[in-house]
C-alpha cells in the first residue's frame, strides 16, 4: 500500500519492506531519466532520527534493491514505478547527532548492462540483434528500435561490456536512408521498462506528448509552467562555426586522404530558424581523428552526422518546471506556448514558443511533487526580420 502525502502518491520499499515516508522525514527524492544517459537514476534522503536505516539494519543485498512508485494524485491512477539498485549508501550527521540523515543513490536495475565483458559477433539484422540483447539480457518489457536499422550487418563486440558496445554503436551506426544521431537509453514509462534506439530525426517526428503554457494554472489541455530558464549557445557555438562541419579520413581502399563536409541546412529542425547567424564564419574545426575506413564506416558518415547533429540540437535549451508529471520521459516532443505573444498580437512574438525535444526529466518529490524538464532544439521561431539561418527541413505539425 502506498503512502499518501499531500497531493501525490509515493511508495518506497527496501527489498520487500515498505519504508514509512512522510513529509516530516522526506528530505529529498529525485528521479532522473535522460536522453543521453543509458539508465534512470535516483537519490533519496530520509531523516533517520532513530538510526535504524543507517546503523541498525544491515546493508546487505536486500536493502540494495529499492522500489519506488510515484503518482501525480493520491488515487495512484497516473503512476510510474522503478526498481533501482543502490550503489552508494551513507549516513550524514555530526558529532552531536550521528544519525541525522540516510542518503542513498542508485541506478535502474538492469542485468548484464555493465558486465561481463565479452568477445562476440552479432550477425544478421542490426535491429534484431539489438532486440535480442535488450529482451534476453537486459530483460526489458519492450523495445523501440529504429526501423532504419532493419538491414544485415555483422557487429563485433571485442571484449566489451554491453554498455561499451552500445555506446560505440550509437556513435557510429547510420540508417538505411542515412538516418543519423542515434540515441540509446532505457526508460521507465507506465511502469514498464523500454529499450530505445532511435535517430534524432525519428524522435523529432514523434507526436506531441504534452502541451505546456507559461502560466500559473492549467488551461484546456495545456499543463502549467511555473518557472522557466532559457539558455542559448549562439555565442559559444557561433565562435566554433556551426554552419558546417568539415572532416577528413584516410581511405585505405584508394590510399587517399578524403576531405568532406556536412551542412547544417541538411539536418532536421524543430524551429523555423537555426540559432546560427548568417554572417558567422563558415570555417569549422575539422574532425580528423576518425580512424581508418572499414566496411561498417567506410566514409564515417554515422560518426560525423551523430556528432554534428547532437551539437546542432543543443543550440537552444530550456528548463521548465511543471506539476508532477509521472508519464514524462526523455525522447518525447512537447509544445510550449507563451500566451504573452498572442496578447501582443503576434503568434511568434515569443520566439521560444513551439516544439521542443525532451532531453531530461527530473522528478522532485518533497512537500509537493514537481517535474522539471530540460528541453532542447536547434533554434527559434520568429516572424521578425532576422539574419539567422532559415531552416529548410522543419517539422510541419
Amino acid at each position: 500500500m502506498g503512502i499518501e502525502i499531500m497531493d501525490y502518491h509515493l511508495l518506497v520499499k527496501f527489498g520487500e519492506v515498505v519504508v514509512p515516508v512522510t513529509t516530516n522525514n522526506l528530505r529529498e527524492l529525485t528521479i532522473v531519466q535522460d536522453l543521453n544517459a543509458f539508465l534512470p537514476e535516483f537519490r533519496l534522503r530520509l531523516k533517520d532520527v532513530s538510526g535504524s536505516l543507517t546503523h541498525v539494519i544491515p546493508s546487505d543485498k536486500n536493502i540494495n534493491d529499492i522500489f519506488i512508485e510515484i503518482g501525480s494524485s493520491p488515487s495512484g491512477i497516473d503512476k510510474n514505478s522503478f526498481q533501482f539498485v543502490a550503489y552508494d549508501k551513507k549516513p550524514i550527521g555530526d558529532q552531536s547527532n550521528p544519525s541525522t540523515m540516510y542518503d542513498v543513490t542508485g541506478l535502474l536495475d538492469i542485468p548484464m548492462m555493465f558486465a561481463p565483458s565479452r568477445s562476440r559477433a552479432h550477425s544478421g539484422n542490426i535491429s534484431s540483434s539489438l532486440s535480442s540483447v535488450a529482451l534476453s539480457e537486459f530483460q526489458v518489457d519492450s523495445t523501440e528500435i529504429s526501423p532504419s536499422l532493419a538491414y544485415s550487418k555483422t557487429l563485433l563486440q571485442p571484449q566489451w561490456s554491453n554498455i561499451q558496445f552500445l555506446k560505440w554503436l550509437r556513435e557510429n551506426v547510420i540508417g538505411r536512408n542515412s538516418e543519423y544521431g542515434f540515441k540509446c537509453f532505457i526508460k521507465r514509462e507506465n511502469s514498464k521498462t523500454v529499450f530505445v534506439f532511435k535517430s534524432l530525426k525519428e524522435l523529432t517526428e514523434e507526436p506531441i506528448s504534452y502541451k505546456f503554457v507559461v502560466n500559473a494554472e492549467a488551461s484546456h489541455d495545456y499543463l502549467p509552467v511555473f518557472k522557466y530558464s532559457i539558455f542559448d549557445y549562439y555565442k559559444l557555438y557561433g565562435s566554433f562555426a556551426s554552419k558546417k562541419q568539415e572532416y577528413g579520413y584516410f581511405d585505405y581502399d584508394t590510399s587517399e586522404f578524403v576531405t568532406r563536409e556536412e551542412q547544417s541546412q541538411d539536418y532536421t529542425s524543430l524551429a523555423d530558424y537555426w540559432l546560427i547567424d548568417g554572417n558567422d564564419s563558415e570555417d569549422s574545426d575539422a574532425i580528423v581523428d576518425l580512424g581508418r575506413s572499414n566496411s561498417f564506416t567506410s566514409d564515417f558518415g554515422g560518426r560525423v552526422k551523430s556528432s554534428f547533429s547532437n551539437r546542432l540540437m543543443s543550440l537552444a535549451k530550456m528548463w521548465i518546471t511543471t506539476i508532477g508529471t509521472s508519464g514524462a520521459v526523455p525522447g518525447q516532443i512537447v509544445q510550449i506556448f507563451f500566451p504573452h505573444g498572442s496578447r501582443s498580437g503576434g503568434l511568434y512574438s515569443y520566439q521560444y514558443s513551439g516544439y521542443w525535444l525532451v532531453e531530461r526529466v527530473v522528478h522532485n518529490i518533497g512537500e509537493v511533487f514537481i517535474t522539471k524538464l530540460l528541453l532542447t532544439r536547434n533554434g527559434v521561431d520568429t516572424d521578425k526580420s532576422t539574419t539567422l539561418v532559415k531552416s529548410t527541413n522543419v517539422r510541419s505539425s
